[in-house]
């Protein structure tokens, strides 16, 4: 009897008893109809049907695959029935169909009966999925003549065959917990329990928990739990569904059919991830994260991987990237692996330690040694082949397997722990001492820091990694990557801007610095500004060249160019509000990362509309960091030298007053008017008794009227409650006095909804600022104002 004939047989002896002979003149009578059906249908599953794990249904044009998968996820479980994207294979993430208990990989999902259900004979188990109470005889009325098919949105629905229309179980409703979700699912706060439906967990021993919630209090708010921490956030409009009376979101459907995104939670991290590559070549980029920043929660680094108080992941000394094309993306969950492995063979082990002295607390996890010196202590975590680091302050303690949540401290008091590395790590740490120790002594013996950039010239004959994932490049490779500087994209006072391609198909953007003299300055800012720093709303830096009198950045492309290409021209569509009230919180959002959670304050100095970039999602990301200024956070003084563009500049800039991080306020205000309106604000036109739409503006938002100062080219087609804040905020943001205006912080939870703007009083000096309006130089960068 063949293969497949068995296995029909033990599913009717399962659900049929009945005597061997009867079985098996029914077996040679149904077999050839049903084998060729089941050979014929490629994405339904037929009343009747089971499939195996060594088989699996597929979408119709072959984006999705349902199937047993080995689970990466669970730690105690081996296999779960769940859909994943089939170009991507082990790349994709598996969206359960059914719960979490253990399965083998003799397990099979089953359509018999009237029921879909999942069938493991070697653990004895069965969970049903369809019907939800297995002892209802209504809910199976006519299911005879239903079936289960895998349609192209990644959706395994319960259908009637002869009404298709009729779905009565669809998975995304019923998608068991885990730590993703699909576009187009739903996930909601257990009513019944008050669990979550999104939980993550680290992949060591004992596993340890994430939890997502959604929070019943707050439109499409949720809370992440983690250890004893609890960090609220709110999901954006335009990327889920809100169904307030279920306290439910649903992630929503990319706007191309060809983008592959789903949501992941990680460990104390929730992210909208797209695939970014061709095929299995590639990586998932974060669009939208929370925490955006590890100062919020260190674990978001992962394993061996520590939060910097620039709010940057590091790997720590011996230690790498595991997955460097994720990182290079802004995403650090996988965390860091040790450069050299660990030996433990027979009890002995030649690993040795390196110190972390500048931590901010201890990492999770720690068991208590009996120990009475350190020595011992040591000899107690190299015995046990799981330890890997010990600690002995307050006595003795050691972590096994991994270590989370660590964060770097940028004053004291500090902790310390001694982390284990391979041997020949020590060797190498050691000569990398030795070289570090020179280069300190260089750097120490020159004033002006310009032997730094002699060096670059030295090491720019070659590609490589330098620290924060900046690599140098050399004259040559960017001529060739932009295929001789022929496609230019820009045009500034400090040089132009060319696409080009690296690393196979990767497109970048090239600044070209116009000359030595007049880049240098704006060079050396933009490296040490945004060099170190990744925010989703602040464009990368990737790299740069500095080889003789050359000066060239390499930057990640923007498909969609700057926003005012988007505002002022005639040949664009208009934006929606949707995603102008997106690109102003984006905008906010990277301000108030530069403002507030770098290590030092970082003042743009130029924010406007040709200075914010949009992607092929139009998340905003602000670029041009040239006349940028590093404050340090103890810094009383503030900044005098004139830098800026006519049109953006807060009025203590004008009246040569010292200037804090509100010149930025003030030109965000300048700006979002812009989003609202669609027109340049210091276009001279009459709007009542008004020639500067700002002052018009500002008059409007405090009778209430706010309809009035919206793009025309959307006929009235946005939320008025979110114009009405929008308003508000860039009025507050524009007032006179810097001390009157919020922070970007505050600015963030306004336009969010945590915070509800007041309404702003009428600002009194527009009129001035109209004096130093030159239709000849607004919108271009002051010559010489950079520093």
């Amino acid at each position: 009897m063949a293969k497949d004939e068995v296995f029909l047989l033990e599913i009717m002896k399962h659900r049929h008893p009945a005597s061997s002979n009867f079985l098996a003149v029914l077996l040679f009578i149904v077999l050839p109809f049903g084998a060729s059906r089941a050979a014929a249908v490629k994405d339904t599953l037929f009343s009747g049907e089971c499939i195996s794990a060594s088989q699996k249904l597929m979408s119709k044009t072959g984006i999705f695959e349902l199937g047993l998968f080995a689970n990466t996820f669970y730690y105690h479980q081996p296999y779960s029935w769940g859909i994943r994207y089939k170009s991507l294979v082990e790349k994709s993430p598996v969206f359960f169909v059914g719960d979490d208990n253990y399965l083998s990989n003799y397990s099979r999902l089953c359509f018999l009966e009237g029921k879909l259900y999942i069938e493991d004979e070697e653990w004895s188990y069965d969970y049903d999925l369809w019907p939800p109470d297995s002892d209802s005889d209504s809910q199976r009325n006519g299911s005879v003549a239903s079936v289960a098919i895998l349609l192209d949105t990644g959706n395994f629905v319960v259908r009637d065959e002869v009404n298709p229309s009729v779905a009565m179980w669809q998975s995304f409703d019923y998608l068991s917990t885990s730590d993703v979700l699909q576009p187009g699912a739903w996930t909601a706060l257990d009513t019944d329990t008050g669990a979550s439906l999104m939980t993550g967990e680290t992949y060591d021993y004992p596993p340890r928990n994430c939890t997502l919630v959604i929070d019943k209090s707050r439109k499409r708010g949720f809370a992440i739990n983690i250890g004893c921490g609890s960090y609220l956030g709110t999901f954006p409009e335009w990327m889920v569904a809100y169904k307030e009376n279920a306290s439910s979101i649903q992630l929503n459907v990319p706007k191309s059919p060809n983008d592959i995104e789903f949501l992941k939670l990680d460990f104390g991290q929730v992210s909208l991830l797209r695939w970014l590559g061709n095929g299995t070549f590639g990586a998932w980029q974060p669009l939208w994260s929370f925490p955006s920043s590890c100062n919020a929660s260190p674990f978001i680094c992962g394993a061996f991987g520590a939060c910097t108080h620039a709010g940057t992941c590091r790997c720590i000394e011996g230690f790498k990237p595991t997955l460097a094309d994720e990182w290079e993306l802004g995403r650090f969950a996988s965390g860091c692996s040790s450069i050299h492995p660990l030996e433990c063979e027979n009890g002995y082990t030649n690993d040795s330690f390196v110190l972390l002295n500048n931590l901010r607390g201890l990492p999770d996890y720690a068991h208590n040694e009996p120990a009475a010196s350190s020595d011992e202590c040591k000899s107690a975590c190299l015995s046990n082949c799981y330890c890997t680091a010990y600690s002995y302050s307050s006595g003795c303690k050691i972590w096994p397997f991994k270590l989370h949540n660590l964060s770097l401290a940028d004053n004291p008091t500090y902790n310390s722990i001694y982390v284990r590395v391979g041997s020949a790590e020590k060797k190498r740490l050691y000569t990398r001492g030795i070289v570090a120790l020179g280069i300190v002594l260089l750097v120490a013996i020159t004033v002006t820091g310009s032997l730094i950039f002699w060096l670059y010239k030295i090491l720019s004959s070659r590609q490589m990694n330098v620290e924060g994932f900046l690599v140098v490049y050399s004259y040559a490779q960017l001529k060739k990557a932009t295929g001789n500087f022929c496609c230019k994209l820009g045009e500034g006072g400090f040089g132009s801007v060319f696409k080009g391609m690296i690393v196979g198909s990767t497109p970048v953007a090239v600044k070209n610095l116009k000359c030595f003299r007049y880049g240098e300055k704006q060079f050396r800012t933009e490296v040490q500004t945004i060099g170190m720093i990744q925010q989703t709303n602040l464009v990368r830096l990737l790299g740069f060249c500095a080889e003789g009198t050359r000066r060239l950045l390499v930057y990640e492309y923007m498909s969609n160019g700057s926003l005012d290409a988007h505002l002022f021209s005639d040949s664009s569509s208009a934006l929606s509000w949707n995603l102008r009230y997106q690109i102003a919180v984006g905008i906010a959002k990277g301000l108030a990362y530069l403002h507030e959670e770098c290590n030092d304050c970082i003042i743009h100095c130029d924010i406007k509309p040709e200075n914010i970039l949009l992607n092929a999602e139009f998340c905003p990301k602000i670029a041009d960091f040239g006349m940028a200024k590093l404050v340090k956070r103890d810094y009383n003084g503030a900044l005098t030298t004139f830098r800026g563009t006519i049109g953006y500049l807060a009025p203590e800039w004008l009246s040569g007053q010292a200037v804090t991080y509100k010149v930025d306020v003030y030109s965000f205000g300048i700006v979002l008017f812009e989003i609202i309106s669609g027109r340049r604000t210091s276009t001279k036109m009459r709007f009542g008794d008004h020639s500067y739409f700002p002052s018009y503006a500002a008059a409007q938002v405090n009778e209430g009227e706010v309809l009035c100062l919206l793009d025309g080219r959307l006929e009235g087609n946005a939320n008025v409650k979110e114009l009405e804040v929008a308003c508000r905020v860039a009025c507050w943001c524009i007032q006179d006095d810097e001390d009157h205006r919020p922070s970007m912080g505050q600015v963030v939870r306004m336009l969010e909804g945590a915070v509800h703007p007041e309404v702003p009083p009428i600002p009194a000096s527009f009129q001035n600022l109209m004096s130093y309006d030159d239709s000849g130089i607004y919108s271009a960068e002051l010559p010489g104002s950079s520093k």
